[in-house]
């Protein structure tokens, strides 16, 4: 009975952050119930100032997966991403209180995501696409997406470069 509560709680707690995403809009962010288990191995690294820790895709994913599709400015078509809040990530890292953060990709590629983009906005840190794990191919196994059907605003050259994928880590910007 616990465990069929704690399920209830957490999937009513998971909406309501995917309809409540920003303060007095709607967006087709919804809960995602996925089968398959993450990439092993799969993590992102995280340096703040209380030094460096490893968070596992595992982990990402155990917060609560979300689902959002849009539009890409790289790919065709509609996409279909699950992954978590980037907001919520932060918070779980403890870097939810940064003006910026810096987000590396594997080949080195950075961008600096400024506080408003995640708090104005519904980022998804995404790790799964249509149900399955991100791998390298799929540009994984982790990538941040900005729902741009659902925030038409986020659909400019600067956010536009803020698609990192591949993510390696994410840092306290300077």
């Amino acid at each position: 009975m616990h465990s069929i509560r704690t399920f209830c709680t957490f999937t009513l707690t998971a909406m309501a952050v995917a309809v409540c995403a920003v303060p007095g809009s709607v967006s087709a962010i919804e809960t995602a119930v996925v089968e398959t288990a993450p990439l092993p191995g799969a993590s992102v690294t995280v340096i703040g100032a209380n030094g460096t820790i490893t968070v596992s895709v595992a982990e990402l994913e155990s917060i609560g997966l979300l689902r959002v599709t849009t539009n890409s400015p790289w790919e065709k078509g509609q996409l279909v991403f699950e992954g978590i809040l980037f907001r919520d990530f932060l918070k779980k890292v403890g870097l939810d209180d940064a003006k910026a953060v810096l987000v590396r990709a594997k080949d080195n590629y950075t961008q600096t995501i400024p506080r408003e983009d995640w708090t104005d906005g519904p980022l998804l840190l995404a790790t799964r696409q249509d149900g399955k794990p991100l791998n390298l191919r799929t540009q994984g196994p982790v990538r941040l997406v900005y729902p741009l059907l659902d925030h038409p605003e986020y659909d400019t050259e600067v956010h536009k470069d803020r698609w990192v994928w591949t993510i390696t880590s994410v840092e306290h910007a300077q």
